[in-house]
């Protein structure tokens, strides 16, 4: 990243205004709300949702809920001008950091069938699809129900460490 330094932080409150904007750019159904966002970040318990940063502008983010052993993403979005900037790549790094360090074994998450780009970042990840479901996205758009396991093992902490090399 060349332009200038990117931040992992927790989403806040003040940041919804700038995630709507980023929602509205990437997602033309409904999408998440303002009040969804709030009532995800309050919900300190389960919720684990980030914002990436560059010098100070919020450029994406991504939530997820974290129950016992299990994660699952939530929503997922970088702004169109920022794309192919390694932005979605640390966002998910992070998650994936955090996944551990909380002793997830297992992670789920849905993926437009049409999100090419979205599908293989996750599988980069280690994810892996397990079902499709039907007309998820609204009338004529199938989810890939994508799942990834063994994250509480050493060699899933390695692979993170190589995909981290790879894109610092």
């Amino acid at each position: 990243m060349s332009e200038g330094l990117l931040t992992i932080s927790p989403m806040e409150r003040e940041d919804i205004p700038r995630i709507m904007e980023i929602e509205r750019q990437c997602f033309t159904d409904d999408g998440w709300t303002a009040e969804g966002f709030q009532r995800e970040i309050d919900n300190k318990k389960i919720a684990f949702y980030i914002t990436a940063s560059l010098d100070g502008k919020i450029i994406g983010y991504m939530g997820s809920w974290i129950i016992l052993e299990e994660a699952h993403i939530t929503t997922f979005a970088v702004d169109p001008e920022y794309r192919n900037r390694k932005v979605a790549s640390t966002l998910m790094l992070c998650f994936m950091r955090e996944a551990v360090k909380q002793e997830v074994h297992w992670s789920t998450l849905e993926v437009s069938e049409k999100n090419e780009h979205a599908i293989k970042l996750y599988k980069r990840f280690g994810y892996k699809t397990v079902s499709v479901r039907k007309n998820y996205y609204g009338e004529n758009e199938d989810a890939f129900l994508m799942w990834i396991g063994n994250m509480h093992l050493k060699s899933f902490s390695e692979r993170l460490d190589e995909i981290e090399k790879e894109i610092s």
